[in-house]
């Protein structure tokens, strides 16, 4: 029963920070959406892969990410064995951000003919991001 709560927490949490990447992408006219950006990276990183930019494989692949981020939370959790609050949501929803922004940079780094986006507008929108994402366990749990 757990797990399924983890794994719901996961998907709300990710429709609210894709929803916000999606509309901060509008309204500021930049390409911060990130399946479109994880279709863009693995197609010029390898050979074998050639996803569209509206390829599924960026959704499932964003999506997966969800569900592990929320499950390292679900761990530290049962082994720190703290309260879940909103603090302690905020506090990981930044920790998530901080590291996404940096899994995020490395992939950019990486990547041959990486994506041209503002980086700095998206590091922040990808933080704030991260901090629905956590919300979204939050709206779960109480």
């Amino acid at each position: 029963m757990e797990l399924l709560k983890v794994i719901f927490a996961a998907i709300l949490g990710t429709i609210l920070m894709t929803a916000f990447s999606y509309i901060v992408s509008r309204v500021r006219s930049q390409q911060f959406r990130e399946p479109k950006l994880l279709n863009m990276i693995l197609r010029r990183s390898t050979y074998e892969m050639n996803p569209s930019n509206n390829s599924i494989l960026g959704w499932v692949v964003h999506f997966s990410i969800g569900v592990i981020l929320m499950t390292l939370f679900y761990i530290f959790h049962i082994t720190f064995s703290f309260n879940i609050s909103l603090t302690s949501i905020l506090i990981y929803g930044i920790s998530a951000g901080i590291l996404s922004i940096i899994c995020w940079h490395l992939m950019f780094m990486l990547t041959p003919n990486s994506p041209d986006i503002a980086l700095k507008e998206y590091y922040i929108q990808l933080l704030f991001a991260h901090m629905l994402f956590a919300l979204g366990a939050f709206i779960l749990i109480y």
